[in-house]
């Protein structure tokens, strides 16, 4: 007889010699979610992503990782490939084949991480506590909207500028007894639970009721029979979460613009603009601070200035960093840099938070000097390799947006202001007076090879 998926957590487990909650973070995973598993309450996560980040944090083989991917129902490891949609899932699936399997003979003792006494590789959210995280003016933007009561907040940024990092910085900092966080990454959302409106909106419930521990019940109660969404994710959040506790709420959802291909995108938002109606008359709605990430121009998601969220409280756009920030981030590596090199490297990655970083973290985990950087930087293959090729296959999906941006590389104008917006706001492009140019010269040197 096969064992559960709950059977063979714990075995894993049990060899790897792991306390859960250590795992929980090195899995990414929140503590109540691995419990679930283990105690066999869920028989199938929600996500493949979840059970091979498990797989990595618990150094399985892919034969293991392939039991736990079939008795959940999943496609098979070397299927992954062709289902990841993003290229977080891409790095998993990669990371996780470069990983040495643990032995079956070896026990495994329990070791306690610090992992900021070593060099950190730039991929993901930052932790709060992490010593290469910078500081912004957005910081302080952002903890003050969230520090007041009944907010609307947009952080707007291209990809890789940090804006996870400063979310997961700012609730760190709120996070008391007086306060109730929620926070809804729509990565970790599965397929089926992005068909419609009503299937988003139930599967946000249950994701609010298991992170405010409430009774799985309540929200069945709510969504048997139900036939108008909003109106029944409203009356659950009002009911079961603004009026059951007394704290404030802090509702953050991540990476909200993945709804961008979605028919019912227009309903969605329009719902969450008219909470900000409802605190003007209702106290129980004033204790509901809610916080949406995006990388796209908000006109993408929701083109009706009347029913956007985006166009009531404050829109917070991340800065690049400064050539002081990078001066800072060179002594906090180390310095892998001589005080008049760093110019020359801002001149290559500008100030892109992601860029700056891996540049960094090359110098100093590979020795490199700032020379032999700047001729693998272009490369495929090199440092910067996945960060460009991501934007290469995203243009070619998008023929109009990828003309206009070689019209900017060549004539630094673009026919249609409406494309040098959405190249903007997906941070591929800045304007410099009256002009428009590449982000940097990584970008400029990459994609005008790619053009010849």
């Amino acid at each position: 007889m096969t064992a559960s998926f709950a059977e063979q957590v714990q075995f894993f487990i049990k060899r790897r010699n792991l306390p859960v909650e250590q795992l929980a973070t090195l899995a990414n995973l929140s503590r109540k979610t691995l419990y679930r598993w283990v105690n066999g309450e869920v028989e199938s996560p929600r996500h493949w992503y979840q059970i091979v980040s498990l797989g990595k944090a618990l150094r399985l083989n892919v034969d293991e990782v392939n039991q736990l991917l079939w008795v959940t129902k999943n496609p098979a490891f070397h299927e992954l490939k062709e289902l990841a949609r993003y290229e977080y899932e891409l790095e998993l699936l990669d990371e996780f084949s470069g990983i040495a399997p643990v032995s079956d003979q070896i026990p495994r003792p329990q070791v306690r991480f610090e992992p900021w006494a070593t060099l950190e590789a730039p991929a993901g959210a930052m932790r709060p506590d992490s010593p290469f995280y910078i500081e912004r003016t957005a910081d302080g933007q952002l903890l003050q909207q969230i520090s007041r009561q009944g907010t609307t907040t947009t952080i707007q940024a291209g990809r890789q500028t940090g804006k996870t990092s400063l979310l997961m910085h700012a609730i760190h900092a709120v996070q008391h007894p007086g306060r109730k966080v929620i926070y809804l990454d729509f990565q970790l959302i599965d397929s089926s639970s992005l068909n419609d409106l009503a299937s988003l909106l139930q599967f946000l419930s249950e994701a609010t009721a298991e992170q405010l521990d409430l009774e799985w019940d309540l929200v069945d109660n709510y969504w048997q029979g139900a036939r108008n969404p909003a109106n029944t994710f409203n009356r659950f959040l009002q009911r079961e979460v603004l009026q059951r506790f007394d704290e404030q709420i802090l509702l953050a959802i991540d990476e909200a613009d993945l709804l961008l291909d979605s028919e019912y995108k227009k309903h969605f938002f329009a719902l969450l603009r008219a909470w900000d109606s409802r605190r003007a008359f209702d106290a129980s709605w004033r204790k509901l601070n809610l916080v949406m990430v995006i990388s796209t121009h908000p006109y993408l998601l929701i083109d009706d200035v009347n029913l956007s969220p985006f166009n009531v409280g404050l829109t917070i756009q991340i800065k690049d960093f400064t050539l002081q920030q990078v001066a800072d981030l060179n002594q906090r590596h180390g310095s892998p840099l001589q005080p008049d090199e760093i110019p020359d490297l801002v001149a290559l990655v500008g100030g892109h938070p992601y860029l700056v970083r891996q540049a960094f973290y090359t110098l100093v985990s590979e020795g490199l000097s700032l020379a032999e950087l700047q001729a693998a930087a272009g490369s495929p293959e090199g440092p910067f390799g996945k960060h460009l090729l991501f934007y290469a296959h995203s243009l070619k999906k998008s023929p109009s947006l990828l003309a206009a941006f070689q019209q900017v590389l060549r004539e630094s104008k673009a026919p249609d202001e409406s494309l040098l917006e959405r190249l903007s706001a997906v941070g591929l492009i800045q304007q410099q007076q009256e002009s428009w140019k590449a982000r940097c010269g990584l970008y400029e040197q990459f994609f005008s090879r790619q053009m010849a």
